[in-house]
């Protein structure tokens, strides 16, 4: 059974069998080595069995990172297929808060890249693993970006120092892009192995003429419903896949879709007889595994696949079949902003190298056909390449990662394309405010606690809080509920959406209808203690994945909680619900906000002084009169800035927090004082590199600002503290 598996998976032949022995060998060669080849060449699910046939899963696994779980999920999936053997047996996969994995079977693991980084945190000579591939290194995700160092240093390490590892680790980079000089030099100029491509040839056409492109993106669903549907009803047969920002826009699309195929008569309105029906597929990250792997599915001879996906089906996934693209040419990308404190997912025109990806997508099992649904004038206006995620991302986690493995000094580690000096600054101020590290930069005991969560720092530490004050049976599920994508089920059908609305409110009010966090606690009790939770959530427009994932997720948070020692307060006369609240509030007070003046906005209370406004989606939104101190979860950018999932809280519960976001000698968090002690004593830094001028330079002016800032933050918090005792005559509750 097994053969006739892999023999039928395997029909269809893929370039990289040509080159099975000389790929073999070149790992064999080198401890490290660069794989380049285009997307659907058959490197990510076939190189892996080479290297176990070929032995070198003797002394440990083979370890596969992906940047999506998606996508390590999928890959698992079909190696495990080819193979002839379950999930989580010879082949596996490990994504956060899921891992099926059997550590005495598991030969060959896929990954996302962060759960590798989170092992380099317990075991930094990597003992478990024979061969590491980092996979789609072209996509420069953060996590990838960090792991190219730490590997790299692991590289360097005589193999006499170290006391876990049987055997030379074995690294190999795979990238789908060509220009893969960078990641050789970056490796002491390792060898690089190209597998040539069977691309045939793409139709490239332009869906607008320069004066009717929408720059603002106003009409473009409307016309790619348009091009999809003319594609289908007068084009040969073969599959569609079309290419838009997030779920919102593809649940949108698939809708219009449906609708649109409703109305076609086969016998007269197709031109290729051959067709006869439509699939509609929807693929993206919050998308049920089951649902995912449709996509990969044959279907009846005649039934036209239109595959509407996410930038995802661009690189980490090959779909056989696909001969026609639809590029709205935009993208959802990840976007920090240190002065503000905002992160924000933004959607962004993509890049040149991202539109050739999509591109090739239709020209893998013969000539296809690309249709960009903008100008050639906005392709040439693109930009090259993306830049890589480390520059445009918060790097709180991280950095905190790096410290915990022994790595003091984060702005001289090893990267690829370092970040900017303010981004990290702005990450060990935020550790520092998190009591994650000292004034010397030197990470505390909290911040080795920290770090055991899979979270960000601030859930985390809201976490251990609530084991202080005995009031974890409310905050564990309210993590959780934070920690997957959106609960609420949003329909693009209007009169849909309006029950949705009501339902949601409902929901609200339930739950008090004056704190979002005590909304998404309501929602979780019910659901799970529902007794039927797939009927409970489509009464009530939930999403049942979020809900059963955020389950999957509380109990490991749980079993991570209970193995921490942790003193309980002796006073716990308060209620539940403050408790719950000031658990809240010790996590996440860094996202204080008091309200203004006009008492229609909020000033945040972080240091940048940032004017927001409480979401609409929110529970108190239009309760602004009646609130003086919140806490918010999440800012996000449109129009204006609003605050995500709020609380109302008491100024006594952070006013001994505040204070510390505006203390604070960012240089000697660095780990450079002792370094530029050093220099000192040696006569000076007059030969000292750029980044460390940079550095100090940064640092100085910050040190300067920042006493300035903290005087006047000071006599404002006094007067403001005056002011607010004098009105408040009773407590918000």
């Amino acid at each position: 059974m097994a053969t006739k598996i892999k023999d039928h998976l395997s029909s269809r032949k893929l370039p990289i069998q040509d080159y099975r022995d000389e790929l073999i060998k070149a790992v064999e060669k080198s401890q490290c080595v660069v794989i380049t080849g285009e997307t659907g060449c058959g490197k990510t699910t076939q190189l892996p069995q080479y290297l176990k046939e070929a032995g070198l899963a003797r002394h440990g696994i083979i370890g596969v990172t992906q940047p999506r779980r998606v996508a390590a999920i999928s890959v698992a999936h079909r190696v495990a297929e080819e193979v002839g053997s379950r999930v989580g047996m010879s082949v596996g996969y490990k994504v956060r808060f899921d891992d099926m994995t059997d550590s005495s079977r598991t030969i060959i693991k896929y990954m996302t890249d962060g759960c590798l980084l989170r092992e380099f945190l317990d075991d930094q000579e990597l003992s478990l693993y024979s061969v590491v591939v980092l996979d789609e290194a072209h996509e420069r995700s953060l996590a990838t970006d960090i792991l190219f160092g730490l590997v790299k240093k692991l590289l360097q390490m005589p193999f006499s120092e170290m006391k876990k590892r049987k055997d030379a680790l074995k690294v190999v980079v795979m990238s789908a892009t060509l220009d893969v000089t960078k990641f050789s030099q970056f490796f002491d100029s390792c060898p690089v192995f190209t597998i040539p491509g069977r691309v045939f040839p793409v139709d490239v056409r332009y869906c607008c003429s320069d004066d009717s492109f929408d720059t603002k993106r106003l009409t473009y669903l409307s016309q790619m419903t348009r091009t999809v549907m003319s594609i289908h009803l007068e084009q040969p047969e073969g599959d569609i896949l079309v290419f838009l920002t997030g779920q919102s826009e593809i649940e949108n699309i698939c809708n219009r879709l449906f609708k649109a195929a409703e109305a076609v008569d086969y016998n007269h309105d197709v031109e290729c007889k051959d067709v006869r029906g439509v699939l509609i597929l929807p693929l993206y990250g919050a998308l049920p595994s089951e649902q995912q792997q449709r996509v990969f599915k044959r279907v009846e001879p005649g039934i036209r696949r239109v595959i509407v996906a996410t930038n995802i089906a661009a690189t980490s996934l090959t779909i056989d079949g696909v001969v026609y693209v639809v590029d709205s040419g935009f993208v959802k990308q990840l976007a920090y902003n240190p002065r503000t404190g905002l992160d924000s997912l933004d959607i962004v025109p993509v890049a040149k190298s991202e539109a050739i990806q999509r591109c090739g997508r239709a020209g893998r099992t013969k000539p296809g056909h690309c249709y960009r649904l903008f100008s050639r004038k906005f392709y040439d206006s693109l930009e090259e390449t993306t830049v890589p995620e480390i520059q445009r991302s918060s790097l709180t986690s991280v950095v905190l990662d790096l410290k915990c493995m022994g790595i003091p000094n984060v702005v001289e580690f090893s990267y690829l394309d370092p970040p900017e000096e303010k981004m990290l600054l702005e990450a060990l101020r935020q550790l520092y405010y998190f009591q994650a590290i000292d004034e010397n930069g030197v990470v505390t005991e909290l911040g080795h606690r920290l770090v055991e969560f899979p979270l960000q720092p601030s859930l985390a530490r809201a976490l251990i809080r609530s084991k202080q004050l005995a009031c974890e049976d409310a905050i564990l599920p309210i993590v959780s509920m934070l920690s997957v994508e959106s609960i609420f089920v949003r329909p693009s059908n209007k009169k849909e959406a309006e029950r949705a609305m009501k339902v949601h409110k409902e929901l609200a009010e339930a739950a008090g209808g004056t704190s979002d966090f005590a909304t998404l606690l309501a929602i979780y009790k019910m659901a799970t203690d529902s007794g039927n939770l797939r009927e409970w959530c489509k009464e009530h427009c939930v999403h049942m994945r979020g809900i059963k994932t955020a389950r999957s997720i509380c109990d490991q948070l749980d079993s991570i909680l209970t193995r921490q020692k942790v003193n309980i307060d002796k006073d716990l006369t308060i209620p539940l619900g403050q408790r719950a609240r000031q658990a809240l509030c010790y996590g996440l007070f860094c996202n204080t906000a008091r309200v203004s003046g006009n008492r229609r906005s909020f000033r945040t209370m972080d240091g940048h002084c940032t004017s927001a406004y409480i979401h609409p989606g929110s529970s108190l939104f239009g309760s602004e009169e009646s609130l003086d101190w919140i806490v918010y979860f999440e800012l996000v950018e449109t129009t204006k800035t609003y605050m995500r999932t709020i609380c109302p809280i008491r100024y006594q519960w952070v006013q001994d927090l505040l204070p510390q976001l505006h203390n604070i000698d960012v240089y000697r968090l660095s780990d450079c004082e002792k370094k530029r002690e050093r220099k000192d004593s040696d006569g000076g830094d007059a030969q000292a590199p750029p980044t460390k001028r940079r550095l100090s330079e940064a640092a100085g002016d910050a040190s300067q600002d920042g006493d300035k800032k903290r005087e006047e933050l000071k006599q404002r918090a006094a007067s403001a503290k005056e002011r607010y005792l004098a009105r408040k005559t009773a407590q918000t509750y």
